[in-house]
């Protein structure tokens, strides 16, 4: 989150402004050097994560599934963090900023996926609404994938679910009651990495364009 505003703090900023490196060049690379250390370490964690493969109880599967989930967590909250780096002058403001994200991201998804997953199980079972299109029952399913993708921590416990049940790490299959019918589905992992790394594509386009707009 200080990546930008520390240089405007510190009165370095204008001196970057009359460089030739490209802004591109520069937020990415702050990027990566704020990542780097944080990739080092999840890195560093897979010899001693190894050691409960080792064991038994946990696959390969689940090791490379935890590595993935948490490096995309991390771009996705580093972006996050050198977004609002760019709107605002110091670094409180922006740590603030990024640290709401990330607690609205970690703890307030997850309380209203509870939500909206209890109205969506009581739709499935027709408790509430006595459902009984398939079509509609199958877009309900696809919501509801979608929502448990929305969070590293469910998406993490669905994708593991998925490969106790013996459902595949890339795709799997969902019975819809309505007429027994099966639909295909991308495990969650899948879904969050495209959806995360989306969001912190563009993340790094606004942060880049803000800097600009800043300049002119």
């Amino acid at each position: 989150a200080g990546a930008v505003s520390n240089e405007r703090e510190r009165k370095t900023y204008d001196l970057l402004q009359i460089t030739l490196l490209p802004k591109s060049s520069f937020i990415i690379g702050k990027l990566e050097s704020a990542l780097g250390y944080i990739l080092l370490l999840l890195l560093a964690a897979i010899p001693l994560q190894s050691i409960a493969f080792l064991f038994g109880g946990v696959s390969e599967g689940e090791l490379v599934l935890a590595f993935v989930i948490l490096t995309v967590t991390a771009i996705t909250l580093g972006t996050v963090g050198l977004f609002f780096s760019t709107t605002v002058d110091r670094t409180l403001a922006a740590s603030v900023r990024a640290y709401t994200v990330a607690f609205a991201v970690m703890i307030g998804v997850p309380l209203a996926l509870s939500f909206f997953v209890g109205i969506y199980q009581d739709a499935l079972t027709g408790t509430a609404t006595g459902i009984d299109d398939p079509t509609l029952e199958a877009a309900l399913i696809y919501f509801g994938a979608f929502l448990v993708s929305l969070n590293p921590i469910t998406t993490a416990i669905a994708s593991q679910q998925l490969l106790i049940d013996q459902q595949g790490i890339g795709f799997w299959t969902a019975t819809v009651s309505a007429d027994g019918s099966e639909i295909p589905l991308v495990s969650p992992w899948i879904t969050f990495t495209i959806f995360y790394l989306v969001i912190s594509a563009l993340l790094v386009v606004f942060a880049v364009r803000r800097m600009r707009s800043v300049e002119a």
